[in-house]
């Protein structure tokens, strides 16, 4: 390749980041490279919290989830109308699945990696999309939560085969909201989070979250 060609994508590449640039309005973003800020509280559920802890590799900053019979969310409050497209992107780590785990099973519903989006709610607990790393679900399984149907969820990995790798991921969340709730508005975004758990079925367990992103686009 030629030093002209490598120049035409050059500006390529800097033409289409422009684009994107100006067509994203960030919302929310966490690269955890100043630690964690305030907005982050850990929520227990009246259970052993898991351990969130921001960790570094070089230069990559990341949120560890250490769940050691625990359950916890690491969330952050919003406050946001919803844009003409809402797009969610971050990336995700997991040492391995949970051993028995379960999609289905209340007993065994315990995973090493989740992002979730909370939205309000009239009356009761708020609604929330979670984007799990699933443990024997197929990738692409939606259903809801063993508990309560005001937690939808979607499988996006599933078991051991990308563990130990950083896998980047991106949602369009306005689609997967129309998806899971046909026909409803999308009402306020009041929160985001990750959790990692392993108190149904006792073990201990880690996820990794890094660069987590909540764009709005025009359309």
């Amino acid at each position: 390749m030629n030093v002209r060609s490598i120049n035409l994508l050059a500006l390529l590449f800097f033409s289409l980041t422009l684009e994107r640039a100006a067509a994203d309005n960030v919302l929310f973003a966490g690269d955890f490279s100043h630690g964690l800020s305030q907005g982050w509280q850990n929520v227990a559920f009246f259970k052993k919290p898991t351990d969130y802890e921001v960790q570094r590799e070089g230069t990559n900053f990341f949120l560890l989830g250490v769940a050691d019979k625990g359950c916890s969310a690491l969330s952050v409050k919003l406050n946001l109308a919803p844009p003409p497209k809402l797009k969610l992107r971050w990336r995700w780590r997991i040492d391995g699945v949970v051993t028995n785990g379960s999609e289905r099973e209340l007993s065994k519903f315990d995973h090493a990696a989740r992002v979730f989006v909370a939205f309000d709610t009239f009356i009761g607990p708020p609604r929330t999309l979670n984007y799990l790393w699933g443990n024997v679900e197929p990738v692409g399984t939606l259903l809801e939560h063993p508990k309560s149907s005001r937690a939808q969820l979607l499988v996006l990995e599933s078991g051991n085969g990308k563990s130990g790798q950083w896998i980047a991921e991106e949602r369009d969340v306005t689609a997967d909201w129309q998806k899971v709730f046909p026909g409803q508005p999308m009402p306020k975004i009041t929160g985001l989070g990750v959790m990692t758990d392993g108190d149904s079925l006792g073990q201990k367990v880690t996820g990794a979250y890094a660069n987590i992103e909540l764009t709005g686009e025009s359309n």
